[in-house]
């Protein structure tokens, strides 16, 4: 809690705020951020040495991935008792993409849930329980992202998810048959015990996903892949009217929106966006859910115990401006 005597948060205040933004999704957990502590306030940078340039050229998903921890970084602040205040894109750098200011007000309640589902997140790429997604959950995961300016589409038929499975697995077949695509895919994928602190590691790797010490077989991901989706609780996508970077943006914070509040009721996610990540199959991804702009595929459901991700500390990702840093 701030000191209530003060009316902005110290660079210590701002740093405690960004360990819980780093907790944030992102494309392969590659972290593409990059946030510099300038005076009382924070901005937020797209890291683009850490973009996927074949998986993502246009930088749509790095842009999304950074708009979730923009996403974690505003619900830190308000359980700190700092109201955030955000500007998208208030200036002329194409990397800078929000700038964060922050204004004392009352925290929450101590029984701060959605805080809390922050930590619970994660992502889990095993099969879930067979059991459905209570529909008032579904319409609380709609009104999540509707909240961020996004929508939620929600295929609970098997029709939809046959359909949708099918674009997936043409997905995965379509990338697994582009070189540049697999390297880059590649460079994100860890052994078990990597020391490095971001990619995804082999150990929590469904089994026939893909694995950094040997190639699958992209026949056998996309065999996975489909499966997962005809068979979950609940296959969604998330969309938005237009496709600009400030989309994008929005489409990040709501989907880390999302997630959270699946967690908050005890339910993990798992991406399945091959079939968004190659422009043919997201047109028909978008035709499948009404005509909006498809900006992610994920499933949702009871999950299996999964260990999480590594995630790079303040110290890479943090510069301070002023010497008062």
């Amino acid at each position: 809690m701030p000191d209530l005597h003060r009316d902005a948060p110290a660079p210590s205040d701002l740093d405690a705020l960004l360990e819980v933004a780093v907790r944030a999704p992102s494309l392969l957990n590659s972290q593409p951020w990059r946030f510099v502590v300038s005076g009382t306030g924070v901005l937020l940078f797209a890291d683009r040495e850490r973009q996927l340039s074949a998986l993502d050229p246009d930088g749509r998903e790095l842009t999304m991935s950074c708009g979730a921890a923009l996403y974690y970084l505003r619900v830190a602040a308000r359980h700190a008792g700092w109201a955030p205040g955000v500007l998208p894109f208030p200036s002329g750098d194409a990397d800078l993409l929000a700038a964060v200011t922050f204004e004392p007000t009352a925290p929450p309640s101590a029984d701060d849930r959605h805080y809390r589902a922050l930590f619970a997140r994660h992502t889990n790429r095993r099969p879930f329980a067979d059991a459905p997604v209570p529909l008032p959950v579904l319409v609380e995961l709609a009104q999540a992202a509707a909240a961020e300016g996004a929508s939620l589409a929600i295929l609970d038929t098997q029709d939809e998810k046959d359909a949708l499975a099918d674009l997936v697995r043409d997905g995965v077949l379509t990338q697994g048959s582009d070189r540049e695509v697999t390297a880059d895919i590649e460079r994100w994928l860890r052994p078990d015990g990597d020391p490095r602190p971001d990619g995804v590691r082999d150990g929590v790797q469904g089994i026939w996903d893909r694995h950094a010490a040997m190639r699958t077989p992209p026949s056998s991901v996309a065999a996975y892949k489909s499966r997962l989706i005809r068979e979950t609780p609940a296959a969604l996508v998330l969309t938005t009217d237009g496709d600009t970077e400030a989309d994008w943006l929005a489409a990040g914070q709501a989907l880390a929106r999302v997630l959270v509040t699946a967690a908050d009721h005890g339910l993990a996610a798992s991406y399945a966006n091959e079939p968004v990540e190659v422009d043919a199959l997201r047109s028909r991804v978008s035709s499948l859910v009404g005509g909006q702009v498809s900006q992610a595929v994920f499933r949702v459901g009871a999950p299996q115990v999964e260990p999480a991700t590594s995630r790079r500390g303040v110290r890479d990702v943090v510069d301070h401006l002023g010497d008062d840093a």
